[in-house]
């Protein structure tokens, strides 16, 4: 009898879960919309209404923020702002160049939350590495120099792809991917520090190879789920993290679509000084970008080649996705590239 009656309240408990989340969604869907249709109280109410059947996620808390202070609600804005504070997505660039928040910007209450917000950026930034870790080596299979699949082919059919089914990758395949990414494809004997080791499959400006390259492995047959550092000069990874870090690298890229299925995915840094140390500006506006460029169309035509999906990503909290990769403390995150069968 007990056992029934636990089974029933258990079904009715997530019956009553499953139909508030529809409610939430349902409601900030409406309040999205009505906040892009620049009809704010009503944006506002509805998000009042959606925080009642479910506590908010960080960017409905902000967007909340955004229609109260539109609403001229400096107060109720302050409070959902405190509150998405908390969380290391929201960083203090955006709230000061949000215009939706300009009505804020006199009051002393925004003072203290932007000087709290750089206190927090500055204690993490404090808390990550100087140099990468020399942790478990994990040396990768050898990539192949040959494939039935042409150039021309790989360029004509090439796409971004944004879902995958939920299939491992092996870790051939993912040592091919880093491999053209940035592997070594010729090697020079006593090569200055900067070469780290000789010329690799991505050109660089003035060959300084700005970029860092990061594995976040979710499934990938024969190697741990965790974060791994790419040693492109011995075509190795080292351990960073070796506890399944996906949930926390999937809020620091605003739980995309393509995190949903996902394998594994590249994650690319620059250490921006080794560009601007010979070429000031133009190394950080112009050549590390390029280097960028060059690096991620290498893996979208190898994916393509090993019938792999993926797609450049832009968009992500740069101060949580440092942290979650444990980047050193001279990167700046530039892109996420995740991967997964097609």
């Amino acid at each position: 009898m007990i056992n029934k009656v636990v089974s029933f309240f258990a079904l009715i408990l997530c019956f009553s879960t499953a139909v508030f989340a529809q409610e939430y969604d349902q409601l900030v869907m409406e309040a999205s919309n009505s906040l892009l249709a620049s009809d704010y109280q009503v944006a506002l109410e509805l998000y009042q209404q959606a925080f009642q059947t479910e506590e908010g996620n960080t960017f409905d808390l902000y967007n909340a923020a955004c229609a109260a202070a539109l609403c001229e609600n400096s107060d109720l804005a302050f409070i959902y702002l405190e509150i998405a504070f908390n969380s290391n997505l929201i960083e203090t660039q955006w709230l000061e160049e949000d215009m939706d928040l300009l009505n804020l910007h006199s009051d002393n209450r925004w003072f203290s939350l932007i000087a709290s917000m750089e206190v927090r950026a500055d204690s993490l930034l404090a808390s990550l590495p100087e140099d990468h870790p020399e942790g478990p080596l994990v040396v990768l299979p050898q990539p192949r120099l040959s494939s039935d699949v042409s150039l021309e082919e790989a360029m004509q059919n090439r796409r971004s792809v944004r879902s995958y089914a939920d299939l491992p990758l092996t870790i051939a395949e993912v040592s091919q991917l880093l491999w053209s990414a940035y592997g070594l494809s010729y090697t020079v004997e006593n090569a200055p520090d900067f070469l780290r080791g000789g010329l690799r499959t991505a050109p660089s400006a003035g060959a300084l190879y700005p970029l860092e390259l990061y594995l976040v492995a979710r499934n990938v047959t024969d190697l741990d789920p965790g974060i791994y550092w790419y040693k492109s000069e011995t075509h190795e990874l080292v351990q960073i993290a070796d506890e399944n870090c996906w949930e926390e690298f999937s809020n620091a890229g605003f739980n995309q679509l393509h995190f949903e299925t996902a394998a594994a995915a590249i994650v690319y840094s620059a250490v921006f000084e080794r560009c601007t140390e010979i070429y000031g500006d133009r190394g950080r506006e112009r050549y590390v970008c390029m280097d960028l460029g060059h690096s991620a169309e290498n893996v979208y035509l190898q994916a393509y080649a090993l019938e792999i999906g993926t797609c450049a990503i832009g968009a992500f909290s740069d101060l949580a996705l440092k942290q979650v990769i444990r980047m050193t403390r001279a990167e700046v995150p530039l892109y996420i590239m995740p991967l997964g069968k097609v």
